[in-house]
């Protein structure tokens, strides 16, 4: 035979609110043994929403949501047992601006950024909180743009920039995160626009702007410090 004292009721929740010194409401929620549980709300200084955060044994547990002082939300974010873990999402003016994976409170997998007319503006791959491999950037109209490859959060590898009609823009190339070998970068009829050499991201080689017609119009010579870490 059961009895209470075999099977006893969860803990009941006890409101609680908190207050600043002009009296008014900074936080609303709910604690189990003297512990946030649920949603807390806090408030801004004129009552408005600041944050709702799903809690257990008084740490992040679940989703949250951040808003700005005019109550437009400016972040989504996923958390275990006070983690990071899940899809966390960051606006500007309510709309998804970028979108990261988080893993165990490090970034994983494809960071997504939008344009404003909500298209991807890049895709950035990211493993164990680094960027790595291939990275692809849109235009707002959805064709790619450029592409480069980071290592260990650096650039790494060439990196190839397109024009709308997806003719080539700009030939780079990169070590450790700095330039290395021939920059050129190309008029949209195909033609060489400028042209240097870089080692470990410094100009070694006048870089030189043309014209269409092939001709010398500016000469930028090797300087110290010439440094391009990206």
């Amino acid at each position: 035979m059961t009895t209470d004292a075999d099977d006893p009721s969860p803990p009941a929740a006890t409101p609680i609110e908190q207050y600043d010194d002009q009296g008014r409401v900074i936080l609303s929620g709910s604690s189990i043994d003297a512990k946030f549980s649920g949603e807390a709300i806090s408030y801004g200084p004129t009552g408005q929403v600041a944050s709702r955060v799903r809690l257990k044994d008084g740490i992040a547990h679940g989703e949250t949501r951040s808003y700005d002082a005019n109550g437009q939300l400016t972040q989504v974010a996923g958390f275990v047992a006070g983690v990071q873990d899940g899809i966390t999402t960051f606006y500007a003016q309510s709309r998804p601006v970028c979108r990261f994976l988080y893993r165990d409170g490090v970034i994983e997998d494809n960071a997504l950024f939008f344009h404003e007319n909500g298209l991807v503006s890049a895709m950035i791959p990211y493993r164990a909180g680094r960027r790595e491999d291939e990275s692809r950037y849109y235009s707002p109209e959805g064709t790619l743009i450029r592409r480069e490859t980071h290592a260990e959060d650096r650039l790494e590898g060439p990196a190839t920039g397109y024009f709308p009609n997806g003719d080539i823009s700009e030939q780079a190339y990169y070590r450790n995160g700095l330039l290395e070998g021939d920059l050129r970068r190309f008029f949209p009829s195909g033609k060489l626009l400028q042209h240097g050499v870089y080692r470990a991201g410094r100009l070694v080689e006048p870089l030189r702007t043309f014209n269409e017609d092939g001709r010398v119009v500016v000469e930028d010579m090797p300087a110290k410090g010439g440094d391009t870490r990206r």
